[in-house]
């Protein structure tokens, strides 16, 4: 699963670099509040976060939406969807067809078996570009991380993990449906990962 994840000072320079697009459309008032430049913060379910999401005239766009689709029957946050078989889930299969939309990150947090955090960073990539979906509620529109089975570099802290799409991807993911079911099974970086608290050894 993911529940948690970070971006640093550097996230939203990369992304407006990496999606010339969005320049400009960042001076919205809470869209600025949301980017902290200059700051780390972590994303937790039920903030709000900004995501880039699909515009008009197949142009990237940034949207302020809310971590986590209400459970129902007052059933708790629903922070992530499953990519096995999403496309026929109740609950994510019109959004995965019309609202998806990728969440930019430094990196993400897992807690293995012993409950230690565990960072994950992409060595290759600045930023990661997590997958997900949105939908609106009420007066807000929430989103979900999609997840995935998790590979060998994730494996030994958790047997799930965010789906990511590479950012020669991202455009393909927001806007066309075809290659978004492509991208859903498309095999997943070697991510690393750090503890807290590296146990050194003497020898």
């Amino acid at each position: 699963m993911c529940g948690r994840y970070y971006v640093n000072k550097y996230t939203w320079g990369q992304v407006e670099e990496d999606f010339p697009d969005i320049a400009g459309k960042l001076q919205d008032s809470e869209l600025s509040r949301l980017m902290d430049r200059g700051t780390a913060r972590d994303i937790t379910p039920a903030m709000p976060a900004l995501s880039l999401a699909a515009g008009g005239g197949a142009a990237v766009t940034p949207a302020a939406l809310t971590w986590g689709f209400p459970g129902f029957d007052g059933k708790k946050l629903i922070i992530n969807a499953r990519a096995e078989g999403i496309e026929g889930k109740p609950a994510f299969a019109d959004s995965i067809r019309q609202r998806r939309c990728v969440l930019p990150a430094a990196g993400f947090y897992e807690w293995d078996r012993k409950k230690e955090k565990v960072t994950f960073t992409d060595p290759d990539a600045p930023v990661i570009y997590l997958a997900g979906i949105w939908r609106p509620y009420g007066a807000q529109n929430c989103f979900v991380i999609i997840t995935r089975g998790a590979n060998e570099s994730m494996l030994p802290v958790h047997d799930r993990m965010p789906l990511m799409i590479a950012k020669e991807d991202v455009r393909d993911w927001l806007f066309d449906s075809g290659a978004a079911a492509d991208l859903l099974a498309r095999p997943l970086p070697q991510l690393e990962a750090k503890r807290d608290y590296e146990q050194l050894s003497l020898f």
